[in-house]
């Protein structure tokens, strides 16, 4: 049993010797020594640059003005610098939409400094429907205003007065009054339009039925005119007023000559007005002015 013991240990030292021969065979080589690098230059410091030497990468923009006021004008855009493009025009209005509206022009009529007639009222005339729309001055000169300003007007102003009219000339010895001044008094009264608040009115077919058959007769004192200068209508010596469509006679109308016509109109305490049907040099010989009478 000792020798077979004696084996084994044998066999088991050589095991031994030998393991340990192959693990030396496969043994790392001894390590070599670091190679040490190169030192590093260092790097230089960089200089500051100043910051007016930096470049400008855009020029600063300025803001957009502001927009102009109602009834203002715009001011012209300043001139672009030297190397930059103008700015684009604005773009126009949307659709729906309107551009500010010019600038109100300066007041023309100044009631004390411009007056285009001045006398003594000789009458009030009236329109058709009997509503005061006219002056005839003692000189001659037709004042015509709008009819919705007679109430006020004979308030301030009475046959007899003395007035200043501002306005503008509409035909020969006819002006167009935007303003009534009463010399005596200092009143005035200036062409605006009705209140409102003060009522509808009627509609031309339904006023009509307001107007009664006129008859005039008489001779000529003023010849009425449009402001192309065309005759329509006629003032009496009694002061009836005749108007007809604009040259619907056939032969010229003159101061002083006899006249007569029939119409539609109204007669009151002013006088008689009427929108002539027929007219001639006296009642018994009319002509009528339409095809078809009424």
């Amino acid at each position: 049993m000792s020798n077979s013991l004696s084996t084994r240990a044998a066999k088991l030292g050589l095991s031994i010797s030998l393991g340990l021969s192959a693990v030396s065979a496969y043994a790392l080589p001894p390590s070599q020594p670091l190679v040490t690098p190169a030192p590093v230059a260092p790097i230089a410091p960089v200089a500051p640059v100043a910051p007016s030497a930096m470049p400008s990468l855009a020029a600063p923009i300025a803001p957009p003005p502001a927009p102009p006021l109602a009834g203002q004008v715009a001011p012209p855009p300043p001139p672009a610098p030297a190397g930059q493009l103008a700015p684009p025009p604005p773009p126009p209005p949307l659709a729906g939409q309107f551009a500010p509206p010019p600038p109100p022009p300066p007041m023309a009529n100044d009631p004390v400094a411009s007056p285009v007639a001045q006398g003594q009222v000789k009458r009030m005339l009236i329109n058709p429907f009997g509503e005061i729309d006219g002056m005839r001055l003692a000189d001659g000169t037709i004042v015509k205003f709008p009819a919705h300003l007679g109430d006020d007007l004979i308030r301030i102003v009475k046959t007899g007065d003395t007035v200043r009219i501002v306005g503008r000339p509409e035909a020969a010895g006819i002006v167009k009054a935007d303003a009534v001044i009463n010399v005596a008094s200092a009143q005035m009264i200036i062409d605006q339009p009705p209140a409102p608040g003060n009522g509808r009115t009627l509609p031309p077919h339904l006023r009509a039925q307001m107007l009664k058959e006129q008859r005039v007769e008489g001779y000529v004192d003023t010849v009425l005119m449009g402001r192309r200068g065309e005759t329509n209508g006629v003032i009496l010596t009694d002061g009836s007023t005749v108007r007809f469509p604009p040259d619907s006679l056939s032969a010229p109308i003159r101061q002083g000559e006899p006249f007569a016509a029939t119409g539609l109109g109204t007669s009151n305490t002013y006088g008689t007005s009427l929108e002539a049907i027929s007219v001639g040099t006296k009642l018994s010989a009319l002509q009528p002015l339409y095809n078809r009478a009424p």
